[in-house]
């Protein structure tokens, strides 16, 4: 939740420091893909669009969310080390709506 679409692959888009709650709420979730891109369509469906027409990034979101939390958070670390001042601006500009879809992906 990895790369560009990092508004999609919701790791991408979890904070700059690890230990973040955001980024914890990323690494943690215990939701499946079809969880959470049902929460995307009812909560935020801008994102839900724009996911639904990145294959790669749908792709990359099943793959993140298939990982296990050690291994999430390893991967949003390298993602954060790889280029601070855009996790900063993704962050900014997404994080509530990731946060949304992160807290509430396990009711759908």
């Amino acid at each position: 939740m990895i790369g560009g679409a990092a508004a999609i692959g919701l790791s991408v888009a979890s904070g700059t420091a690890a230990a973040d709650p955001l980024s914890e709420a990323l690494a943690t979730t215990s939701c499946s893909y079809t969880q959470v891109t049902a929460a995307m369509n009812a909560q935020t469906p801008e994102l839900a669009a724009q996911l639904s027409m990145r294959p790669d990034m749908q792709a990359n979101l099943q793959s993140f969310l298939a990982m296990p939390v050690e291994q999430r958070r390893a991967e949003i670390a390298k993602q954060q080390a790889a280029n601070p001042q855009l996790q900063q601006m993704l962050t900014a500009l997404l994080g509530p709506q990731v946060s949304q879809v992160a807290g509430s992906c396990m009711n759908y």
